[in-house]
């Protein structure tokens, strides 16, 4: 896999829930692992993006666990059986008392739990989906490595960037060798480690990659722990908004100071993508 972290719409550019948002929602839902399936409820069919079997098969599986790769969030419903959602731009999906209400206009699946609850799939512009997939490997066979594993070291960084003159950022976001960073968390990370974002990724040194590696660690790390970034839709398992972004350096703030050293923050496009950094800080 590897989809882009944007969408643009006109002038409007609008980003995709990352990896520390997928994350956050994988976590608040870890409740529900044991769970049976009572009953499918789909709004829209277009919404399955991949069948591999009908999603009636799901009816009476229990969810083993809930996972991710990446910027997607799995259910693992025993051998044979996934059902793999993807945010989409605007994608929500969050757990209710059964009894709630649903007030929500764009929910395009509900999943009935024996455990009392239900889960709701919204996403009101459809740029998201669901995947119902008998070989997971092979969906994610594209996929690079996940930044905050063991397999994620300074030395690996500095191993796939070698002779590759694609800018840095760029390299961050292609998913194919680091998978779940998204431009908000490439900004971000680039910022901390003092590193440019249009400089060619073949030119960090041992030591640049190095702290490049460690700043994505602590980057994605503090915002899961403070929930996910929320500008405007993502909202976690619960329906709660996230934290992180009062934790943003430089990343949508064109024009302010560095928190570092006072310089203005410039915003330029690297790749197509809107990208925030400091001159002076970021060499």
């Amino acid at each position: 896999m590897g989809e882009t972290d944007r969408i643009v719409l006109g002038e409007e550019e609008t980003y995709l829930p990352e990896l520390p948002e997928v994350e956050s929602v994988r976590r608040s839902l870890i409740a529900n692992q044991g769970a049976k399936i009572k009953a499918i409820e789909l709004n829209r069919e277009d919404i399955v993006r991949r069948h591999d079997f009908a999603i009636d098969r799901l009816q009476d599986k229990n969810i083993r666990e809930f996972s991710r790769r990446g910027k997607y969030l799995i259910l693992n419903l025993g051998p044979g059986y996934n059902l793999i959602i993807h945010l989409g731009m605007s994608g929500r999906f969050y757990q209710l008392n059964e009894d709630s209400d649903i007030t929500a206009k764009h929910v395009h699946a509900v999943i009935w739990l024996d455990n009392g609850k239900k889960l709701v799939y919204e996403d009101p512009r459809r740029f998201g989906g669901l995947y119902l997939i008998k070989n997971r490997k092979q969906f994610f066979n594209r996929m690079g490595v996940e930044p905050l594993t063991k397999e994620f070291t300074p030395a690996y960084l500095h191993k796939i960037t070698r002779n590759r003159k694609i800018a840095i950022k760029s390299f961050l976001l292609s998913q194919n060798q680091v998978c779940g960073i998204g431009n908000i968390y490439a900004d971000e990370s680039l910022h901390l480690a003092g590193i440019r974002p249009d400089r060619p990724a073949g030119s960090l040194t041992a030591g640049e990659a190095e702290r490049l590696c460690q700043a994505i660690k602590k980057v994605l790390q503090q915002s899961i722990d403070s929930q996910g970034t929320t500008f405007r839709d993502y909202r976690n398992g619960l329906n709660q908004e996230g934290g992180n972004q009062s934790n943003l350096q430089v990343y949508g703030k064109d024009k302010e100071q560095c928190p570092n050293c006072g310089e203005v923050i410039c915003k330029q496009t690297i790749g197509g993508r809107g990208t925030h950094f400091c001159e002076k800080c970021q060499k």
